[in-house]
């Protein structure tokens, strides 16, 4: 289960962080990977330092049906689905991709690590 991660002044989602086997993960508003810890304490930590910021960041994404990791930006994100710009410059006619929580279901990867 997901826990949900808000800014204390304004309440605003900045990420989640979930348990997985013996360690703890932080993730994005639309999950995906910051950063894995060890205490669930860091993993919370990690997503009130970085959540947002890493929105900025160039991120990898692996890609199922390709079997192929690709450099990304994100374009937009929310809870149900993150637009990425395969590449690394966010420009026009750039290739673009939406993930869904589906999309992850199924082994797509979209993380920092």
């Amino acid at each position: 289960m997901r826990i949900p991660i808000y800014r204390d002044n304004d309440h605003e989602l900045l990420g989640f962080v979930i348990s997985v086997a013996d360690r703890w993960r932080a993730l994005t508003v639309f999950g995906g990977i910051l950063a894995t810890f060890a205490s669930e304490s860091d993993a919370r930590a990690h997503v009130v330092r970085r959540g947002l910021p890493s929105l900025a960041a160039h991120w990898q994404y692996y890609d199922t049906s390709a079997d192929q990791w690709h450099t990304c930006l994100i374009q937009e994100a929310n809870e149900t689905t993150v637009t990425i710009v395969l590449g690394y410059v966010s420009e026009r006619g750039a290739p673009t991709k939406t993930l869904s929580a589906d999309d992850f279901a199924r082994g797509d990867i979209l993380t920092l690590e």
